[in-house]
Parts: C-alpha cells; sequence; structure tokens
C-alpha cells in the first residue's frame, strides 16, 4: 500500500479533531468555573480532574489496545477477530466502572492522602468527585467503543462521536454554571450526563457502521481463564506505562498544591492549554496506530515505512505550527479561564513554557501511536518508566532552588524523555511486520 498525505489526512483530521475535544471539556470546566472570581473553586475542578482523569487513564490500555487490536483484525479482515476486540475489552470495562463506583469511599480517601490539598479546594474537589464517579462504566465502554471504531479506520464516527458529547457537555456548562448557579456540581452534571450520552451514540455508530453482524459473533464475547490471562497480559505493559502517567501527572498536582492555592489554580490553567496541545498530537498518534496496525495484519515492512515517514513529517509540521500559534495568543490564553490579578501575573510569569511544549513534547506525543498499533507495547512501558524517573529526579532537586519553574522545568524534560527513550526500540517494531 502506497500511503499519501492524503490517505493520512483522511484518517487524521477526524482523530484530530475528535481527540482535542477531549481537553476542551476540561479547559471548558475550568474557564467556567473561573468566571466566578474563586480560586479554591479552579483548584477544586484542578484536584477533582486529577482523580477521575486518574482512574480513567489508569484504564487507558482499553482505548489503546482495543485500536491495535481492532486494526491489525482489520488488516487480517477476519469477522471473528474484529469481534472479539470489541466484545472482551468492552466487557472488561463495563465490569471496572462498575468496580470504581462500588469503592468510590476507599478511592476518595486514598487520592486526599496523595494530592494533600487545602481543606475548601478538597471540600470542591469532593462534590466534583461525589457525581462524577458515576460516570466511570460509560466512559470506560466509550474508551472500547472509540477504539474499536478507531482502529476500523472510521475517523468520521469518532469525530461524530465525541464532537457530540463534547458539545453537549460544553452547552450544559454554560447552562448550569452560568445561568443555574449550581457551582461545581452543575460542571459535574453536566459531564456527567454527556458521558452517558457519548456511549449510547457511539454504541449506534459501532452496529450502524459495522459491515458484519456483531450478533452473528456475540460468542466472543466469552472468555475462559486463558483467554483473560491473555488479554491482561497483552496490556500489563501498557497498564504500567499508565501508572508511571499518572504518578507524573499527580505529582504534578501534589507539588503545585504545597505551592498554595493560586500557583495550583494557575497550573491547572498552563496544564490545560498543555493538554490541547497534546490532544491534537495524539490524533496524528491514532491515525499512524490504524496505519501500523495495517502494516501488521498485511506483513508489510513498505507501509510500516511509509507510516513512520507521514508519522515523522506531520509531527513537525503540528510542532512549528502550535508553536507559532502560542506566541501570538499565549497572553489572550489565561483571559479564558481567569482575571483574578494573582493568578493571571502567575500565568505570565511560567508561560515561556508553553511555548517551547510542542517542540518537547510532540514527537513523543505521536511516535508512541506506532508502537501501540502494532501491539508492541513494552518499550512505551520502558520509556514511560525511565523518563518518569527524570522527572522526579529533576522536580526533587530543582523545585526547591527555583519552585514552581523548576517543576515545570521537570514537566518539561518528561516530555522530552518519551521519545528520547523510546525510539531506540523502533526495531522491534520493524520486526512485528516480518514476523509469520
Amino acid at each position: 500500500m502506497n500511503l499519501s498525505h492524503k490517505d493520512y489526512f483522511k484518517i487524521a483530521f477526524p482523530f484530530i479533531v475528535s481527540t482535542v475535544t477531549q481537553p476542551l471539556l476540561g479547559a471548558v470546566d475550568t474557564a467556567v468555573i473561573g468566571k466566578l472570581g474563586v480560586a479554591e473553586l479552579i483548584g477544586g475542578v484542578a484536584i477533582g480532574t486529577v482523580i477521575m482523569n486518574t482512574l480513567y487513564w489508569l484504564f487507558g490500555f482499553f482505548r489503546v489496545s482495543t485500536t491495535g487490536q481492532s486494526a491489525i483484525a482489520l488488516g487480517k479482515n477476519n469477522q471473528r477477530d474484529m469481534a472479539r476486540s470489541l466484545f472482551q475489552p468492552a466487557v472488561l470495562s463495563v465490569g471496572v466502572g462498575l468496580v470504581f463506583i462500588l469503592l468510590q469511599s476507599v478511592i476518595w480517601q486514598g487520592a486526599l492522602v496523595v494530592i494533600e490539598p487545602e481543606q475548601v479546594v478538597g471540600n470542591n474537589a469532593q462534590i466534583y468527585f461525589n457525581i462524577m464517579i458515576f460516570g466511570a462504566p460509560f466512559v470506560l465502554l466509550n474508551y472500547t467503543l472509540i477504539g474499536w471504531l478507531m482502529g476500523q479506520a472510521k475517523a468520521k464516527e469518532t469525530l461524530y462521536t465525541q464532537v457530540f458529547g463534547n458539545v453537549l457537555n460544553i452547552v450544559l456548562d454554560i447552562i448550569f454554571v452560568l445561568y443555574l448557579d449550581l457551582g461545581i456540581a452543575g460542571v459535574a452534571y453536566a459531564t456527567l450526563i454527556a458521558q452517558v450520552s457519548t456511549t449510547i451514540i457511539g454504541v449506534l455508530l459501532v452496529v450502524k457502521t459495522c459491515h458484519f453482524s456483531l450478533m452473528d459473533h456475540l460468542a466472543e464475547a466469552k472468555m475462559n481463564k486463558a483467554a483473560l490471562k491473555v488479554i491482561v497480559s497483552s496490556n500489563m505493559d501498557l497498564l504500567l506505562r499508565t501508572i508511571c502517567l499518572l504518578t507524573f501527572f499527580n505529582m504534578m498536582a501534589r507539588m503545585g498544591s504545597q505551592l498554595g492555592s493560586d500557583v495550583l489554580a494557575a497550573n491547572a490553567i498552563l496544564m490545560q492549554a498543555t493538554f490541547i496541545v497534546s490532544y491534537m498530537f495524539d490524533g496524528v498518534a491514532n491515525a499512524s496506530s490504524v496505519f501500523a496496525g495495517k502494516a501488521v495484519g498485511q506483513k508489510s515492512p513498505a507501509l510500516l515505512k511509509n507510516v513512520l515517514k507521514m508519522n515523522m513529517i506531520w509531527t513537525t509540521g503540528f510542532i512549528a505550527a502550535l508553536t507559532v500559534l502560542t506566541l501570538i495568543f499565549k497572553s489572550q490564553i489565561v483571559m479564558i479561564f481567569t482575571d483574578l490579578p494573582e493568578l493571571v501575573a502567575i500565568y505570565h510569569d511560567m508561560s515561556s513554557w508553553l511555548i517551547i511544549f510542542p517542540l518537547a513534547s510532540g514527537y513523543g506525543l505521536t511516535f508512541y501511536g506506532i508502537f501501540t498499533g502494532t501491539g508492541t507495547t513494552r518499550p512505551v512501558r520502558n520509556s514511560t518508566a525511565m523518563t518518569l524517573v527524570v522527572f522526579l529526579i529533576t522536580a526533587f532537586i530543582a523545585v526547591p532552588i527555583v519552585g514552581n519553574h523548576g517543576l515545570w522545568l521537570a514537566f518539561t524534560l518528561f516530555y522530552v524523555g518519551r521519545f528520547a527513550f523510546l525510539y531506540p526500540y523502533i526495531g522491534q517494531v520493524k520486526q512485528k511486520c516480518l514476523e509469520a
């Protein structure tokens, strides 16, 4: 298969649009609450978001691994494998979501121990958490649905699903908080309603777009101990990688919280900007994942070579564009979220880190998609663990010396390391296309 820029764009663009809408939710939550003019409310949303993202990112492999297995099954054109790649993770994802609800008290108490927020911030975060936890089964099931659609190269359907839910969330945010004055509870209810609605739409689109009858292969949902062991084993690398990412983000929140509620709130605004950039790169990673999975399914080294080339070209282009946009709009970004003078001052003091973020993060954020799409997950685990060590060492040395700038130095080096430590493993990906 000769992979052209047009082919890549047709898959990448909907993925980019659909994935970038995800951090916009957190940005809108922060912006809407920020208009109320209370730093502790912004901090409460920030802490609540970190807790929920911790739960979801911990099992984010439901989306990542499903995309890879679905793409490989598509390359083989095997209906049973396609059905299995959907049903088995779907059953597991719903089960995990229900466990989250049952253990919500334990999860909350554990989060307090790890993050140690100020009391007022913690009280606001608990309001958010107590509502959002009931969306867990829907969010994790939706990870599986989106992952499967991505693997099947159903880019438009992925776009429709994500944009529908996210736009609904934004509209309800504005209505519940700014018009009905429900505060943090309004933000949480808006997100919960959108999560349920998105999952329903996802199920309908999977059924509608599938070119064969999924019901004919419903038995593929059954898992014996051997099958479950294979699934758990294949996802363990991604789980451990996610634990490293969660440690990273939770340490950012913890150290920011220890520097004071104003620093925590300002960092939350800076983080929202980096999340938007990260998810734009993630759209490129998803496109590369689909084509790389096809290359393995078809045993085509030539296709994989084209994927690697496209990934590098598109990532470089995005780095240039996002750097220019950040330079142009960096002064306006903070005003979207808040006009509190103390937060605005901290933001401007730290905004230089936003300018270098696209270059520091771009290649690592897109390159990993080639590894996950081909099922080459151990290098992803190893590289993330190594870069976490770099982050922790840098943070513990630099924060006492230069405060928040030291924390953001460690943050930046973490993203640099995600590519620097991953690239040497590229030979393992190429080997996948040669295996019988």
